[in-house]
């Protein structure tokens, strides 16, 4: 157990509902904030709703701005549940250093070799923010995150502002996080809507919508959509549900989400032209361009 989660704290965020998730994020989030574990310290956490999203399956945690410097943190119960509470962390430091930046956007700020500090003198925002959590406002105030004159050695001086640039990466590092995107579970067939793969070397790749890329794998060249091809054999890609392949033809969307919504049994019913793993010979990307 981390060493912040066993030390008594009362919570000053809000709970957007009464998952056992959304509690447990909040307290380990105001804990980052008001402990010595980690340098984010200047974070208003009497601002922030946490809330758990049970459909989200797609993203690990969310920051969404509600304005006057309030946000709304979301985590997944789908990470939670497949991951962890141990992958959360990493997502609720992710989240805050979001919560960071829209409750100090257009300060200036530099990233210097013991972490990140505000070159305008804003004490007073700083020390209202770790009194939000609890923290000791004078200690608070001594965190890498404080206001203090800037040399003119220090040449990595950046505007906070929302997203993933400077402000944000200045944050990877001293937060340990992993950057923009990260995977805390094994990916499964069973996760995506669609999934095509490469007959040859196993290989496959998931989507959510009926993109291009998707129609693309049912296509294999034979419609105006071109094809896809693995990047390591260099032949072309083919849907596929359990052991069976599409067959490559100019499919409209029904027939393409007929078999993608299917299981083994009900793709052979269908009537679709497919061809099993053990029949297919791949056809080389060369053949077709």
């Amino acid at each position: 157990m981390d060493r912040t989660d066993s030390r008594p704290s009362q919570p000053v965020g809000l709970l957007a509902d009464d998952h056992t998730l959304s509690a447990r994020a909040r307290r380990y989030g105001e804990r980052v904030i008001a402990g010595t574990e980690w340098p984010l310290a200047a974070v208003d956490c009497a601002k922030i709703t946490w809330e758990t999203s049970t459909r989200a399956k797609r993203r690990h945690g969310r920051c969404s701005y509600d304005g006057d410097g309030r946000v709304t943190i979301t985590l997944t119960e789908h990470t939670y549940e497949r991951a962890g509470f141990e992958a959360c962390k990493t997502t609720i430091r992710h989240e805050l250093v979001h919560a960071w930046q829209y409750q100090h956007r257009g300060e200036q700020a530099v990233l210097t070799d013991s972490g990140v500090a505000f070159v305008d003198d804003h004490t007073s925002r700083h020390r209202a923010g770790a009194n939000a959590c609890g923290a000791d406002a004078d200690s608070a105030i001594s965190t890498p995150a404080a206001s203090r004159p800037v040399s003119e050695t220090e040449t990595d001086r950046f505007e906070v502002d929302t997203g993933h640039g400077d402000s944000f990466w200045a944050w990877v590092e001293p937060l340990d996080l992993p950057g923009r995107c990260s995977s805390y579970y094994d990916r499964r067939r069973s996760d995506f809507a669609y999934v095509y793969g490469c007959p040859n070397c196993g290989n496959w790749w998931g989507k959510h919508r009926l993109c291009k890329s998707v129609r693309q794998a049912a296509h294999g060249g034979q419609g105006t959509t071109g094809y896809r091809y693995c990047t390591d054999c260099e032949v072309l890609l083919h849907l596929e549900v359990g052991e069976w392949y599409l067959t490559h033809d100019d499919h409209d969307d029904v027939a393409i989400k007929t078999f993608a919504q299917g299981d083994a049994n009900s793709v052979v019913e269908a009537d679709l032209p497919l061809i099993h793993a053990d029949e297919l010979t791949p056809t080389d990307r060369s053949t077709v361009d």
